[in-house]
């Protein structure tokens, strides 16, 4: 029997390779982008806005129509605004929150009363290291990723009744250009030259270097975990990912000393 996945965030970078992977290994591939004309990956594309719950809902019942249910939604979608905490208005702070908290929060809502249904399914939410780790100039990033870590350890243990699986990706640097974007945007401050010198040369030297993971990476693990029938709660993909999760718990003191090395702050 072929299974069916949504792919939030499909037009590029980690979501459309995880789109491609999926279809190699046979599944049915729905991929969402706010503009479906972007996703060339996958089986059906979908124009959502994650921030948009009627576009959310629709999504889904389209699927489930068309295919008699859904196995697996992958929660890709969001982004990443890199700077000072003092220079993030809180209007952007929430605009992140709600791409990559309230995001996910919406298709789950979506997703599970079918999955219950069906007794079984896989909700992957693909955060980040950030998740556990916050580092200087990540601030509302870090933040928004945490919620989406605690959101989803209190998912995993009330679903696991009815055989939902609620598994965490937590990549480190990826090279996709995401984080260049946030960077290309970023407003500076001479207040906090350091802090926007050490995000640039984070992604120089970290995005872009030998502790990077590739999309393929994370894709191969999203993909596998998928046809996993018993999952661990939370994957780290990367060298970067595993060495930054290894601080997590170390003093504080200690830990802020390795992130100035780790990101090159002065």
């Amino acid at each position: 029997m072929t299974r069916t996945v949504l792919v939030t965030g499909a037009s590029r970078g980690i979501g459309e390779v995880t789109a491609r992977r999926f279809g190699s290994n046979g599944w049915t591939v729905y991929g969402t982008a706010r503009d479906a004309g972007r996703v060339d990956a996958g089986d059906v594309a979908l124009s959502v806005d994650v921030t948009d719950e009627k576009q959310v809902d629709e999504a889904v019942e389209t699927v489930v129509e068309d295919e008699g249910g859904i196995d697996c939604v992958v929660n890709n979608a969001g982004n990443s605004l890199l700077g000072p905490v003092e220079e993030t208005t809180v209007k952007d702070a929430r605009a992140q929150f709600d791409v990559n908290v309230h995001g996910p929060h919406r298709v789950v809502r979506a997703v599970l009363p079918h999955m219950r249904d069906a007794r079984r399914g896989s909700i992957i939410n693909v955060s980040s290291v950030a998740g556990r780790v916050a580092s200087s100039g990540m601030g509302t990033y870090a933040a928004s990723k945490h919620a989406l870590e605690a959101l989803s350890d209190a998912l995993r243990v009330e679903v696991a009744p009815f055989g939902v699986d609620v598994v965490l990706i937590e990549p480190g640097p990826v090279d996709t250009g995401f984080a260049d974007d946030s960077v290309a945007d970023a407003d500076y401050d001479g207040s906090y030259a350091e802090v926007h010198d050490g995000i640039r040369s984070f992604v120089e030297r970290g995005i872009h270097g030998p502790l990077a993971a590739s999309p393929q990476d994370v894709a191969e693990k999203i993909v596998d975990t998928a046809e996993d029938d018993d999952p661990k709660p939370r994957y780290t993909v990367g060298r970067g990912s595993r060495l930054l999760a290894a601080t997590e718990g170390v003093p504080s003191t200690v830990r802020d000393a390795f992130q100035d090395l780790f990101f090159r702050l002065p």
